[in-house]
């Protein structure tokens, strides 16, 4: 794990594939469809609203994560409700540590298409700040979200999404208790 105050790098080769190929043709109104739906997954998530979050994957989604640098996943759920279990579970933890989150997407780049998937890269920031008592936000995560996109019939969901960030994932690493005392 990084030293406090150390910034985790991007590696600019992962991502350099990425920004060769422009938007340019009928993909341009997919790709903006697809960009929207990264937006959505933010909002839906800092909303701590696990069922918009969820329902925002295929039922047969996969969902790996990558922390601090590691080369294999450290966590890997499959299947929407095991996504949604997931999702409900940090949601609680964060409440109860009365974090709130805000998930900055600053930039997406496109992927070729491969079997009727879009790949995006997008890099992202998040923050935290614990109401009342630390309101100031802090930079906790950075990295990028790896996503492979498909149409469907409910419109543009996430078919497979892997999280590669680095910093600080549980509030007790930041913060000295729960703002709240545990739910019983």
């Amino acid at each position: 794990m990084p030293a406090m105050g150390e910034v985790p790098q991007i590696n600019p080769l992962a991502i350099a594939t990425y920004a060769t190929n422009p938007l340019i043709g009928a993909d341009c109104a997919s790709r903006q469809a697809v960009a929207q739906l990264i937006h959505t997954y933010s909002y839906a998530w800092d909303s701590r609203d696990a069922h918009a979050t969820a329902s925002l994957f295929t039922e047969d989604a996969e969902l790996a994560f990558f922390v601090n640098g590691t080369k294999q996943p450290t966590q890997k759920t499959v299947g929407r409700e095991s996504i949604l279990e997931g999702m409900s579970a940090r949601s609680t933890m964060l409440k109860r540590w009365q974090i709130e989150t805000r998930h900055l997407m600053l930039n997406t780049v496109f992927g070729p298409i491969e079997n009727d998937a879009i790949q995006a890269m997008t890099t992202a920031v998040i923050y935290w700040q614990q109401l009342p008592t630390h309101p100031q936000p802090i930079a906790v995560q950075t990295g990028y979200y790896k996503s492979w996109c498909v149409e469907t019939s409910d419109g543009w969901l996430f078919q497979r999404r892997a999280t590669f960030l680095s910093g600080i994932f549980h509030p007790r690493e930041l913060y000295d208790k729960p703002a709240m005392e545990e739910p019983t």
